[in-house]
């Protein structure tokens, strides 16, 4: 209790995951389509924010020295650690709602990762999230039959992981490049029950919203809740 009491809202926010089932009014064209066999269950979850506001660099100095240039001793084992109660928290949200088919895409390699930190330790950041995902499915059964993982950024890191052993895993780990929301709205016209995930950040999260560009989210911002019904 003490230590959850030390933590800011922010780092509190990497704890939690909104989740809500519901459909897209649209298909792959954009164009409305009839209501899809399974509701989809969507999920706002936010990662470490290395990159914005006066938080940023409170994360920043907890894993890196204060050069900014290497990371700290265990900083990485440390950060793996928070990352996967993250991530734990989505898939359990997926268990709770007997979600099979669930489609994940990359949180907090985006505008949360930082181009001023060194290249080899941003990919150590995009290692840290993709080795923690794997472990997961193979370490819990949260009763999936195939997780889409679309790794964006760290879609190479994944690949390098994949390739360099074979992982017990507890489900087929599908590997893409595809748009989440449209691969989320084929499963559930299928008749799969699947889920899509948008990135949010520690304020939409605390508010309980499912995603964060509401009334923006064009270009580079989008992400998929403008299709939310």
């Amino acid at each position: 209790l003490q230590r959850t009491l030390l933590q800011s809202l922010t780092e509190l926010s990497s704890h939690v995951c909104v989740a809500c089932p519901g459909y897209f009014f649209v298909g792959n064209d954009n164009q409305i389509e009839e209501k899809p066999q399974c509701p989809v269950l969507f999920l706002s979850a936010a990662g470490i924010d290395f990159n914005q506001g006066g938080s940023a660099r409170t994360e920043l100095t907890k894993y890196f020295y204060s050069d900014l240039k290497k990371f700290k001793p265990l900083a990485r084992k440390t950060l793996r650690a928070r990352i996967r109660r993250t991530l734990d928290g989505i898939f359990t949200a997926c268990k709770t709602y007997k979600v099979t088919h669930p489609t994940a895409i990359a949180i907090g390699l985006g505008t949360f990762l930082p181009k001023f930190l060194p290249e080899p330790e941003q990919d150590a950041i995009k290692k840290i999230y993709q080795k923690a995902i794997i472990e997961l499915l193979c370490e819990r059964d949260y009763g999936f039959h195939t997780f889409f993982l679309n790794a964006g950024p760290g879609i190479e890191e994944a690949k390098a992981l994949l390739n360099k052993r074979v992982y017990p895993l507890k489900c087929k780990l599908c590997l893409h490049r595809k748009d989440g929301k449209a691969l989320a709205s084929q499963l559930s016209r299928r008749g799969f029950r699947t889920s899509f995930l948008c990135p949010s950040d520690s304020i939409a999260v605390m508010q309980g919203c499912i995603g964060y560009w509401w009334a923006c989210g064009m270009g580079e911002r989008y992400s998929g809740e403008e299709d939310v019904a």
